[in-house]
């Protein structure tokens, strides 16, 4: 994703939250918000346990950490509280220059995949360390846990990259690959994807996918969403099943044009492998008469409500109308779609309601959704800035359209 990594490192404690701010509309009757992590966080993703036996219902949360670590929670009572589980720590850390970076991501496995149960919970992150100042090595490396999140072991590196920079650079220096995401095929394998750099002159950023019978042994990488304008930039991957079996992708695709830097699109797969052409973008996410836009870092979920037959809920940093600018719910809202993604997108009140969001890092950046298993309300979390700490939030609100 755009600049993500370099801005959240070199700036986010930096940050003053007058740097950020715009014009209020308050959220009407918005539930309060409470710390999910007491540092400085961003990435935060969250999941209900299915298929742990005793643990099921239980939320578990993630974020990523300003110390480099990755710190797991886990709620026992609905999502009204969060107490602390357990801290990730790599070892790739302890080389020269190196960042247990970012955009992490959560999830619980469906079914056995090689050695590792059902009920297995993985944590995916990306890393990097510099080798003599010039080449920077970057990987997306993966963890597990078989005790609902207390204790965790690293498994793979799901993919890596070594990139060539010059001593002339200057400024911070990009990671080739970042933001991965998983997801489980039909086929039962494990599947990764990631936002990839490693041919920008060529392609700033593509999508890419790999697979996995074993969560060790990754293969068959390939481009998931390209496009051969270099400078337009496919990012944010995450892939989530359907009732009726197939899978539903969202993304967003930057620089497109210079009104909507970064709209959010989707993609389906009857397997949950192949998603269709790469060069195709896919579909665009539109809300209202069809002049709404939602853009920046999406995060889809499935939800049996509020509509009839169950709700796809997606989550974007900002909204803007055709004319590029934010819309009064902007950072306020999330979107629905009650026909497994057809059509227009409408839009329902945030559990966390942020204000001044701008395409930026912290602001409302990422913020993933739990509906209840009813589907008439959703918890979120979400970041923002406290007296310039980027800090994560979480609260549960009605699901209504």
């Amino acid at each position: 994703m755009r600049r993500l990594v370099v801005l959240l490192i070199t700036a986010l404690m930096a940050l003053g939250a007058g740097a950020l701010t715009g014009p209020v509309h308050a959220a009407p009757n918005a539930p309060a918000r409470a710390l999910l992590y007491p540092g400085s966080s961003f990435y935060p993703r969250l999941i209900r346990l299915q298929h742990s036996d005793d643990a099921n219902g239980t939320i578990v949360a993630s974020v990523n950490t300003l110390e480099q670590t990755g710190a797991i929670l886990a709620s026992t009572d609905g999502g009204k509280t969060f107490q602390p589980r357990a801290t990730i720590v790599d070892p790739v850390t302890a080389n020269p220059g190196a960042r247990q970076l970012c955009c992490s991501s959560l999830m619980e496995l469906p079914l056995a995949v090689g050695t590792l149960p059902e009920g297995t919970l993985l944590w995916a992150d990306t890393t990097y360390f510099d080798i003599l100042s010039v080449i920077r090595h970057v990987e997306q490396r993966l963890w597990a846990s078989t005790d609902h999140g207390y204790h965790w072991r690293y498994v793979s590196s799901i993919e890596s990259a070594d990139t060539f920079y010059s001593l002339a650079d200057w400024g911070p220096r990009l990671p080739a690959a970042w933001e991965p995401s998983l997801s489980v095929a039909g086929d039962g394998e494990l599947v990764a994807f990631y936002s990839d750099e490693t041919d920008s002159l060529a392609h700033s950023q593509k999508l890419v996918q790999l697979r996995s019978p074993d969560a060790v042994h990754w293969v068959d990488k390939a481009d998931t969403v390209v496009s051969d304008v270099a400078q337009v930039r496919p990012g944010m991957a995450n892939a989530i099943q359907l009732p009726d079996g197939s899978y539903f992708m969202t993304y967003e695709i930057c620089n497109t044009d210079m009104i909507h830097p970064c709209p959010i699109y989707f993609r389906r797969s009857a397997d949950g492998w192949n998603y269709g052409d790469p060069r195709f973008l896919g579909t665009m996410v539109r809300t209202a008469a069809g002049d709404g836009y939602t853009e920046h870092t999406p995060y889809p979920v499935w939800s049996p409500g509020p509509g009839p037959h169950g709700t796809i809920l997606l989550s974007g940093q900002m909204q803007s109308n055709i004319a590029g600018r934010h819309t009064l719910d902007s950072g306020r809202s999330v979107l629905g779609n009650d026909d497994m993604g057809r059509g227009l997108w409408y839009e329902i009140p945030a559990p966390i309601p942020i204000s001044g969001v701008v395409d930026a890092p912290c602001k409302n950046y990422s913020s993933p959704l739990l509906p209840s298993p009813s589907g008439t309300s959703v918890l979120e979390a979400a970041t923002d800035l406290d007296h310039g700490v980027c800090r994560s939030y979480f609260a549960t609100g009605p699901l209504v359209r």
